[in-house]
């Protein structure tokens, strides 16, 4: 049984006539008639009763078309379903971000494709690890996640989006605070303010503070990038970030070493072809960090094909 013999059973009983329905559907009536008899010989039962040039279904007919019709309906809306997300009509994509990006980089991107595509359901889920966000990209809870790179999972893939230096935030009046670019060992004396232990940024300090020789001493700890802001402007320690979490702080000064670094990344399962949707909101997340490496002298963006 095939779909095209469900909609030529449903056409000739409505057109009463193999001829008026082969007109509709735009076919040879002999065509027609070989395709319900190929139907009828299947089901080994007649669906229509020929009297003259009328045709009328039979009690199996009637039985058959009343599953048929409905069956044609949800599929016609199947279709329709299929192609609105095909062309975004509509739609669900969940993304994941490290704070910093969501805070940065993702509010102009997630603003602009709200406008462009407003019946796409949109989830942003943030979260301080980037090995979280992988596990949820190998697993199908996330479409996409930006990360920290180089991501370790198997079973996903993704391109690396941008590479920004570190900064030193100080308190204001700090004895650096004028200075163009530091080195991070000069800091070795400081208190630190730091991210709680475990999350990604505070392994990027403490990795950085090692390779300069030394173990921060971090006084005051939290979860949240705005309290680690107000810490530092209120004098209780120093900290050291990639630029984009510092974005809007003042004082900040460069590290002087380009290995003090971070670099990110865009992910998602490997092996399959990404959903509208997904491709969408990438495209738009690329024109993004094009414009802020533009507007930035001291951030580096990849070559920025989608390849996927």
């Amino acid at each position: 049984m095939e779909l095209h013999q469900l909609r030529y059973v449903a056409a000739v009983a409505d057109a009463g006539s193999f001829t008026r329905a082969a007109e509709v559907l735009y076919l040879a009536q002999p065509s027609l008639s070989v395709q319900i008899r190929k139907l009828e010989k299947e089901l080994g039962v007649a669906l229509f009763e020929r009297l003259g040039r009328k045709v009328t279904l039979t009690t199996a007919g009637e039985a058959f078309l009343e599953h048929a019709r409905p069956a044609l309906f949800h599929l016609e809306r199947a279709r329709e379903e299929a192609v609105a997300v095909r062309d975004l009509q509509r739609g669900r994509l969940a993304i994941g971000a490290l704070p910093s990006v969501g805070a940065t980089l993702l509010p102009k991107v997630l603003a602009d494709y709200r406008a462009a595509y407003p019946d796409v359901e949109l989830r942003l889920i943030e979260h301080n690890v980037s090995a979280e966000f992988e596990r949820m990209v190998q697993v199908g809870e996330l479409d996409l996640a930006v990360v920290r790179a180089p991501w370790e999972r198997p079973g996903i893939t993704g391109r690396v989006l941008i590479r920004e230096p570190m900064v030193a935030m100080l308190p204001p009046g700090h004895r650096l605070a004028d200075r163009a670019e530091l080195d991070l060992a000069e800091l070795s004396g400081d208190d630190f303010v730091g991210m709680q232990q475990g999350s990604g940024l505070r392994s990027i300090l403490e990795t950085a503070c090692h390779r300069h020789g030394f173990t921060p001493k971090v006084t005051v700890e939290t979860e949240q990038l705005s309290v680690l802001c107000g810490m530092v402007r209120n004098g209780v320690g120093v900290s050291v970030v990639p630029r984009l979490v510092a974005s809007g702080y003042e004082p900040t000064v460069r590290l002087n070493d380009p290995r003090d670094s971070r670099e990110l990344g865009v992910v998602w399962r490997a092996g399959g072809q990404l959903a509208p949707a997904a491709l969408a909101l990438l495209d738009l997340l690329l024109t993004e960090v094009r414009r802020f490496g533009a507007d930035t002298a001291d951030t580096t963006v990849d070559g920025l094909g989608l390849g996927v």
